[in-house]
């Protein structure tokens, strides 16, 4: 009898290190993004939310994050974070910076400081958060929160790569120039395999002009 025990509770073990090696595979994600006119989108974001409970020990590692000012502009001009993460706000210009957002999600203030880096905070709510500059006023910034560990931002060439675990997923899109989802309506993906997929917005995206540099030391 003992025997038999021995062996159901070894039986079961196994199927249970079957079901994590199953829940544990990862595949990429690739996504190519263009707007209606063809041209490469940058800074897209791409939020995936799991329709399954999500192992722990599957999430990725979400380091602090940075945004920094360079050159009087935001760098990244777009931030991604999950929910929970700290974020710095370095400045690296040999000239005053003011930070701020009222935005609902995150408030807050960082005042007159250059060449250091002021304390870090954390962003806990999930939302978008804009970041202005009380000196100067055409510095603009963005930080999205996501609830999903599992998310990504396209590049220059509208480029993005994400590792998934199998699964299914809602994805949906945001944008700093367009209304996302209407852009590019929220949608049901399966990642059982390394995908490339190619998608286009139903909008053009306007180039986001650099500011004067007649500015100076302004």
């Amino acid at each position: 009898m003992k025997y038999k025990t021995l062996f159901t509770a070894l039986l079961l073990m196994a199927c249970s290190g079957m079901a994590l090696g199953q829940n544990a595979q990862t595949a990429s994600f690739s996504i190519t993004l263009n707007d209606s006119d063809g041209e490469p989108v940058d800074n897209g974001v791409f939020l995936f939310e799991p329709q399954f409970e999500v192992d722990e020990h599957q999430m990725p590692h979400q380091k602090p994050a940075v945004m920094n000012q360079i050159d009087k502009q935001f760098e990244p001009h777009v931030l991604v974070v999950k929910a929970g993460t700290e974020v710095t706000f370095p400045n690296a210009d040999n000239l005053f910076h003011h930070v701020y957002s009222f935005s609902p999600t995150k408030q807050f203030e960082l005042k007159l400081y250059k060449e250091f880096t002021a304390e870090p905070l954390r962003f806990e709510n999930a939302g978008i958060v804009d970041i202005g500059c009380n000196i100067h006023d055409w510095m603009l910034g963005y930080i999205v929160v996501s609830d999903s560990p599992y998310f990504g931002k396209t590049n220059t060439e509208g480029q993005s790569l994400v590792s998934l675990p199998h699964g299914e997923y809602t994805v949906r899109f945001w944008h700093p120039e367009v209304e996302g989802e209407k852009a590019l309506p929220p949608q049901s993906i399966s990642v059982s395999t390394d995908t490339q997929v190619t998608w286009a917005l139903n909008t053009t995206i306007s180039l986001d002009d650099e500011f004067d540099s007649a500015f100076g030391d302004y």
